[in-house]
């Protein structure tokens, strides 16, 4: 997985860099991701100074998703709920889909 991070009006930060990683990781681990953009954003005057954005790209349709927060551990919470939930009910629709039964006519019956 390729990971890009891009910080706008803050500086990268170690703690926050672990934390993304690990939120990324948790997400490959429902789904295959080969390239990840995260923009970490501090806003000015807002009444949510953080906003996280992600694009995933998976099998299918990417997955894009943005959270804002008081706190950028707040966004990042957000934002993984966000993405776990999406990922999540296209893995179950995908079960479904692979998983439903298929009427096989006998070969016999002609």
């Amino acid at each position: 997985m390729i990971v890009q991070l891009d910080w706008f009006g803050c500086e990268p930060r170690d703690r926050w860099e672990v934390l993304i990683h690990q939120t990324l990781e948790q997400f490959a681990a429902i789904k295959a991701i080969s390239r990840v953009q995260v923009r970490i954003e501090q806003l000015s005057q807002k009444a949510s100074s953080y906003q996280v954005s992600v694009m995933l790209s998976v099998s299918g349709p990417d997955v894009l998703a943005s959270a804002a927060g008081y706190t950028f551990e707040e966004a990042l919470l957000k934002l993984n709920s966000m993405v776990r939930k999406t990922l999540t009910t296209r893995a179950m629709k995908m079960r479904e889909l692979n998983g439903a039964p298929r009427v096989v006519k006998a070969t016999h019956r002609g």
